[in-house]
């Protein structure tokens, strides 16, 4: 079978989460779909990897020890290097409005972890990403 070239081939996705469990269920997902994945355990250490290198879209949990997912939105959309960065939360349990806030600053999505798949996230990356 002839592997069809996706234009997100190669594309460097950053996950921002505390549980090794989603990191691996939605990596490897990503992984296998051509995403390049790189992982960060709690925001300042994932504020800090995507200061330092290129990635094309974050995926970011919203509850996480040291820094919430609104505190590491924020804090990004005020860095030129990462302001216009495309931004998928997922959560596994926050408030409607905690949601409509971070909606509001500029991300593409917002999911529930626990009605997400791993292969409707990557649709939904390779769709912002086209």
């Amino acid at each position: 079978m002839e592997k069809k070239l996706n234009k997100t081939e190669g594309k460097k996705i950053l996950i921002i989460e505390d549980q090794q469990i989603f990191i691996e269920m939605f990596g490897d997902k990503l992984k296998q779909d051509g995403f390049q994945v790189t992982s960060a355990k709690n925001g300042a250490w994932g504020i800090k990897e995507a200061l330092s290198k290129d990635f094309d879209l974050l995926v970011i949990d919203m509850v996480m020890p040291a820094m919430n997912g609104e505190e590491i939105v924020a804090k990004l959309k005020m860095e030129e290097k990462t302001k216009n960065l495309p931004i998928i939360i997922i959560s596994a349990s926050v408030d409607e409005e905690t949601q409509k806030r971070v909606e509001q600053m500029g991300i593409e999505a917002f999911f529930i972890k626990t009605r997400i798949t791993p292969s409707d996230l990557s649709r939904k990356i390779q769709e912002i990403l086209k």
